[in-house]
């Protein structure tokens, strides 16, 4: 009964969130450079995941966001880190390990993630260039990533891909993942 009550009022916190623009933020990188919004936006959509390092979910989430920005040459992902000073060290360190191409920035204190009710990570919202909020999810799970895809792909006004089982016409013979509901 608590998760329906939670997803319930998550989802009417989502819609205050949708009738805003992203507010403005300045935020340290991973450098101690600041960054703002609008160095982030004009190229294309833009990725906004809220995220810590002692967040499983957030670190499944990652190897998907970065296929994302690999695949989509004009996509910014940022990851905004919700760790506190004293643990943003665990974090960088584990980020470095990586070969992620996305922007990372640091929220310690919280502004941003306030400003958006963001209390739990991880909390992604997909901006389109002007700054607009067009997509917001609480959680992830593999799968989800096809969700921020066809989001992505909306906002360049492209058509939904098929799957590969689809697009060869084999979809109808039982071989799609989707269980025939993603094309034919």
């Amino acid at each position: 009964m608590k998760t329906w009550i939670c997803l319930i009022l998550m989802t009417i916190l989502a819609g205050f969130v949708f009738a805003d623009a992203m507010p403005d933020f300045r935020l340290p990188d991973e450098t101690g450079k600041n960054v703002s919004l609008s160095d982030l936006l004009g190229k294309g959509p833009v990725i906004l995941d809220f995220w810590a390092d002692y967040c499983q979910p957030c670190k499944q989430a990652m190897p998907y966001l970065n296929d994302l920005k690999l695949k989509y040459d004009s996509l910014t992902v940022v990851l905004v880190s919700l760790d506190a000073p004293k643990t943003q060290a665990k974090a960088k360190v584990y980020l470095k390990g990586k070969d992620f191409r996305f922007v990372t920035l640091f929220d310690a204190d919280k502004t941003l993630a306030k400003k958006l009710n963001v209390v739990n990570p991880p909390h992604t919202f997909i901006l389109d260039k002007s700054g607009e909020i067009v997509f917001s999810h609480l959680g992830f799970q593999p799968g989800m990533e096809k969700e921020y895809e066809k989001q992505i792909r909306k906002l360049w006004g492209l058509q939904e891909e098929e799957c590969p089982a689809c697009q060869e016409g084999k979809c109808g013979q039982g071989l799609c993942p989707e269980g025939g509901k993603c094309g034919n």
